[in-house]
Formats: structure tokens, C-alpha cells, sequence
């Protein structure tokens, strides 16, 4: 049982170490945008923004990754 547990906890440790730029993609600049276009009341007029933002998120996540660094900072 103690050597599943573990190993599990190496899978889930070397996902979270690759995937690393896509969580945070997905999880903070969703967060924000999602933040965002509900305090200027887009989702009252738009009901999928919610998931709008969050993709958007998804998709900085995997282009940072991808490039192996976020879009506002130049290549090295």
C-alpha cells in the first residue's frame, strides 16, 4: 500500500513539475481575467465567459510552456 502511495505522489510530483506553466496559466491568469469580466458585468450579457477566460488562461498556460517562457518576456 505505502509503495502505491508513493508512487502515485512521484506521478502527481513529475506532472506538477512539467505541467507547471499550463496549471498556472489556467488557474491564475484565468482567475484574473474571469475576475476582471465580472466586475465590468460581462457575464450577465455573456453566460460562457466564465469558461471564455479561464480557456484563455489554458492557452497562455501552454503557449509559456510550449516557448518555455511567458509572451511578454523575449526568447533566450
Amino acid at each position: 500500500y505505502i509503495r502505491v502511495v508513493n508512487v502515485l505522489i512521484e506521478i502527481i510530483v513529475n506532472h506538477i513539475k512539467t505541467w507547471n506553466m499550463v496549471w498556472f496559466g489556467l488557474i491564475f491568469w484565468g482567475s484574473i481575467l474571469n475576475a476582471i469580466s465580472t466586475k465590468s458585468g460581462l457575464p450577465f450579457t455573456y453566460p460562457n465567459i466564465s469558461f471564455l477566460c479561464f480557456a484563455t488562461g489554458l492557452i497562455f498556460g501552454l503557449l509559456a510552456k510550449y516557448r518555455g517562457t511567458w509572451l511578454w518576456k523575449l526568447k533566450k
